[in-house]
């Protein structure tokens, strides 16, 4: 019964995606309607794309139509082009990591033409000048320099995030944190990555610098507590945050239920009646 409720409280946090897949360019009409599709292929740069050079002169000629590109279920405006080799037909596609959307439509729906080996064969050759074209790549220094460039490396660590590359998205949002040491957001990313890799000292760390009014906050810590088996740092976490949610005198319940103080448990389940019906009848199933 103790490993279930460890695994409940394992699904308390929303679960990253760590799936990756193929990556798009659409043209767009001046309503945000796709109608013609490319396939690209990634760089060493997360945020440029290698891709023939058809999709750019369908948006030269189309009046009022855009680029955009589109992966892992999210849709990144184009916001520089440059073509890289005429004869050969190739060229490289920036994307605005901060301008990022949810994908609207059914790319399946939509003409694409998937066709890269022209790229492929290329690949070692454009590569390099990647770098000599786009000299901005991500280094520590430059988010010492440049604070307004935040917002784009907090959107490409998001997007190591959601591939599971976990030791990259850490090393932008710790070095964006000393930015800015007081953002609740990069706080709460950081514990939330150093709590998938089961680093629980290092996630409570982090949980422990954020709000603990908060019931969010407070559910991580006693989730964490719980996991490390110290119920009274869980019980003093709940205590002390002065809240009266019907979630943490659920969560209060469980604990006195792994301490075997079911008559305490039981008072929970009452309080509960009189706030969520659902939650007392699940906390008083588990003391059966």
């Amino acid at each position: 019964m103790r490993n279930l409720i460890l695994i409940i409280l394992f699904l308390l946090i929303p679960t990253l995606l760590s799936a990756s897949e193929s990556a798009y360019v659409f043209v767009i009409d001046e309503n945000s309607n796709p109608f013609q599709g490319y396939r690209l292929l990634e760089t060493q740069r997360d945020d440029i794309y290698m891709t023939k050079i058809q999709p750019i002169k369908k948006w030269i000629t189309v009046p009022r139509s855009q680029l955009i590109v589109v992966q892992d279920g999210y849709v990144y405006p184009v916001k520089d082009s440059i073509i890289i080799d005429k004869l050969k037909g190739i060229a490289l596609l920036l994307i605005d990591f901060s301008q990022r959307k949810s994908l609207y439509f059914n790319p399946e729906e939509i003409l694409i033409d998937k066709d890269i080996k022209l790229l492929i064969e290329n690949k070692k050759r454009i590569l390099p000048k990647v770098k000599e074209l786009f000299p901005s790549e991500f280094k520590k220094i430059e988010i010492k320099q440049e604070k307004i460039l935040l917002s784009d490396y907090v959107a490409l660590a998001e997007q190591y995030e959601k591939n599971a590359q976990w030791s990259k998205a850490l090393s932008i949002y710790e070095e964006l944190l000393k930015q800015e040491p007081k953002n609740k957001k990069i706080i709460n990313k950081i514990g939330l990555i150093y709590y998938y890799l089961s680093d629980f000292k290092k996630a409570k760390e982090y949980f422990e610098m954020l709000p603990k009014d908060e019931e969010q906050t407070i559910i991580k810590l006693v989730g964490i507590y719980i996991i490390e088996k110290n119920f009274e740092g869980a019980l003093r976490v709940i205590n002390n945050s002065g809240l009266n949610s019907p979630y943490l005198h659920y969560l209060k319940g469980v604990v006195y239920y792994l301490t075997n103080r079911k008559e305490e448990a039981y008072k929970q389940v009452s309080i509960l009646f009189y706030m969520d019906n659902n939650l007392a009848q699940n906390l008083r199933d588990l003391l059966r």
